[in-house]
């Protein structure tokens, strides 16, 4: 495999990645759910799925 095959496998592994997390958060926000994620030290931090779906989209928005 050359080094552009596993560039391109990794891209795409990336992308799905991506879409997926975006997907999962988009349906927790419809269905009014929360998300748990861990903060620096480690602990749950609860936040509503529409508050982290904002957040993730004005992050990915930043970097275009």
């Amino acid at each position: 495999m050359s080094k552009q095959d596993e560039i391109t496998i990794y891209d795409k592994v990336r992308m799905g990645l991506k879409l997926s997390y975006e997907k999962l958060l988009q349906r927790k926000a419809a269905l009014g759910q929360d998300m748990v994620f861990a903060d620096e030290n480690g602990m749950p931090r609860v936040v509503p799925a529409k508050e982290a779906l904002s957040e993730y989209l004005s992050k990915c928005s930043d970097k275009h």
